[in-house]
């Protein structure tokens, strides 16, 4: 058997919450203000090799073809596929479909990259600091752990349990999350706080259970206007947190 068809076995069939999941991404796929906007949050964090956790269908690895090498996890039949179809022409860019619980292995070897980005995947697995551990055995000694989380328990609603998140963060739980896994938080920032009032609105008050892509194209028009805000003044809350890690 050839080592791309020992991999392509290991893609999993999308559940329920899977599929939520891949719906929500398709409608980011077309938020290109809202991708870059993250990208250039933590652009100044990433450097060399990249691994990229939950890599789902590339919204963010547009922004990252100009690194030496990137390696893209994702598990999900859904996103997999897809994202190997979108970067196929891209020879410093490959696809993994591991789950995070299966790294490091001989695929995804440990201390090989510099730099571990993760974006809102830690919400979706319950156990988080073995998660954040083995983005830390990713990393060589010199590496950065990037996260991206959805913020603040009291924004939590149908939207959340219908993507599968087991919870969202503050500074101080991620920060205590990036202990236990031998993780040295460096930097943090929030960011969207007009977002989190529309989380807020559509998934707990409204109980919707997808975001809208006609709310998200809307959204996605006032973007620059935000970003250029929230540079002028940080936001203390938001619908998002950034949090980079050094291995200890």
């Amino acid at each position: 058997m050839s080592a791309s068809i020992a991999l392509t076995d290991r893609v999993l069939p999308d559940s329920s919450a899977a599929i939520e999941v891949h719906a929500s991404l398709e409608v980011l796929h077309e938020l290109y203000n809202y991708n870059h906007w993250i990208f250039s949050k933590i652009r100044p964090y990433i450097r060399g090799t990249v691994c990229e956790v939950g890599c789902g269908t590339g919204n963010v690895t547009q922004f990252l073809l100009n690194q030496p090498r990137v390696v893209g996890i994702d598990p999900h039949e859904g996103s997999f596929y897809g994202v190997c179809r979108r970067f196929s022409d891209h020879l410093n860019v490959s696809f993994v479909p591991y789950r995070l619980q299966q790294c490091p292995n001989a695929d995804v070897v440990p201390a090989s990259f510099d730099t571990v980005i993760c974006l809102n995947v830690l919400e979706h697995i319950e156990a988080d600091v073995d998660a954040l551990r083995r983005m830390r055995r990713l990393c060589r000694a010199q590496g950065r752990v990037v996260i991206l989380v959805p913020a603040h328990m009291s924004a939590y609603g149908e939207m959340d349990r219908s993507f599968g998140h087991y919870r969202r963060y503050n500074r101080r739980s991620l920060r205590r999350a990036f202990a236990g896994a031998g993780l040295r938080a460096t930097d943090s920032q929030y960011m969207n706080a007009l977002g989190y009032f529309a989380w807020l609105w559509e998934g707990r008050i409204m109980r919707r259970k997808r975001i809208e892509l006609s709310v998200a194209r809307r959204f996605n028009r006032i973007v620059p206007f935000l970003d250029a805000l929230e540079r002028v003044i940080p936001p203390p809350f938001g619908q998002s947190l950034i949090m980079v890690g050094a291995p200890v």
